[in-house]
């Protein structure tokens, strides 16, 4: 599958052609592979052209099931991972190759990865032609390159969530793993490649950064910075090793060993306290950037397109046809608002845990009024007026109760 998809690929670049790719179906070694295959490095493409390559990644209800969950997660780390950047702004041109950037088509309900590959044009002598997104451009890359402090301001500055620092947190733990194996290669005096000696000579206080952004993560937990989605997943995830400690628990009391029962059960306790601190706050709430002005563009575009299908066939009168010439004004400006560069690293891959979808309006209930004399009929509610008025006394009462809810249990 993937060998074939990386054919149709380089034959599109080559007749400067662009290429969309449905990742329906597909599993993800596939995918790791074909990113490996083809992007890895420069392919050549048709003089004067930039290739460009657009994966469809996902959708809405009716055709999400057809996508495995970690298919966005995969594809960009496949791509980081062979020295791609994530640019909201980027586009098929010489300055953009070797990025990406993510979309989400809420006319199509359909979920975009935009790949632009570095090139090669025949006709330019010395081979690739690459823009100014370099191997070393990544965020992770960026995060182990440069000095402590720079490191604190690029996480304050670029992972102001939870979710982005976590996702931080992971690469350069693999970042790490990679030094550490290139490391043991210089200790035993083997040679480093070009590419392995200049990833060796720019890594920089890995070890205290992870260190720093663990405990900025613990941070948050402590004082409650999480949204709905990323408390769900902390608990989800704590929840989980909860249940492995049960099982390891259960399996040292069969093989006799109370010691180990007795480490077992502090560590169950201290996740069980985490789960309590983290439901115990109230979740925050991230705004989406121009969320109403979004909204608004969208649904005159939306009654837009809904006026043109309906005259197709029709002489449309000059009062609609000059409300439908506004049509391509609106997706511009969508498309600008959509695609704002203000973001902070991996925020893409996050935003499902920093936006949630928002629930639906409750209904409302209509209250249905009695006539006298006879029984109430459908949905009740209180009426917001009406009834005796208490007593000033009976309010005394209530407002004590309120006050002090253990008055009643006496000194005992």
């Amino acid at each position: 599958m993937s060998a074939q998809a990386a054919t149709t690929i380089r034959a599109d670049a080559a007749d400067g052609r662009s290429t969309e790719l449905d990742l329906a179906n597909w599993q993800l070694e596939w995918m790791e592979a074909l990113v490996c295959d083809v992007f890895a490095r420069a392919i050549a493409c048709d003089d004067g052209h930039y290739a460009h390559v657009k994966f469809i990644v996902g959708g809405g209800k009716k055709t999400r099931g057809k996508y495995e969950e970690e298919t966005l997660k995969v594809m960009t780390t496949a791509l980081r991972e062979v020295g791609y950047e994530d640019d909201r702004g980027a586009s098929a041109c010489a300055e953009c190759q070797g990025t990406y950037k993510y979309q989400h088509d809420t006319d199509k309900d359909l979920k975009y990865l935009h790949v632009f590959p570095r090139v090669t044009h025949a006709s330019r002598e010395g081979g690739e032609e690459m823009g100014s997104k370099g191997a070393t451009a990544s965020p992770e890359h960026r995060a182990c390159a440069c000095d402590l402090s720079e490191f604190k301001r690029l996480v304050e500055m670029y992972t102001p969530s939870f979710s982005q620092k976590r996702a931080l947190l992971r690469r350069m733990k693999v970042m790490e793993q990679a030094l550490s194996a290139l490391e043991q290669k210089v200790i035993a005096m083997e040679q480093l490649s070009d590419r392995e000696q200049k990833m060796y000579d720019s890594m920089r206080e890995v070890a205290s950064k992870i260190e720093f952004l663990q405990g900025a993560l613990d941070d948050m937990i402590k004082k409650g910075r999480l949204t709905k989605g990323e408390q769900d997943e902390i608990v989800d995830d704590l929840t989980s090793k909860v249940k492995d400690i049960e099982l390891m628990m259960s399996e040292a009391n069969e093989e006799s060993k109370p010691k180990k029962v007795e480490v077992l059960l502090a560590k169950k306790d201290m996740a069980q306290k985490k789960i309590d601190s983290v439901l115990g706050k109230p979740p925050i709430v991230y705004t989406v950037p121009h969320e109403r002005e979004l909204a608004d563009l969208k649904k005159e575009l939306n009654s837009l397109k809904k006026l043109q299908s309906e005259s197709k066939g029709k002489l449309m009168s000059g009062a609609d046809a000059a409300k439908c010439a506004k049509m391509p004004a609106l997706e511009e400006r969508i498309a600008n608002l959509e695609s704002n560069d203000d973001k902070g690293w991996y925020e893409d891959e996050c935003r499902e845990l920093l936006f949630p979808p928002k629930a639906a309006p409750k209904a409302v209930v209509k209250t249905v009024s009695a006539s006298s004399g006879s029984k109430n009929a459908g949905w009740l509610s209180k009426a917001s007026t009406g009834g005796a008025r208490p007593s000033a006394k009976s309010n005394a009462a209530a407002k004590t109760t309120v006050a002090n809810p253990f008055a009643s249990l006496g000194d005992d």
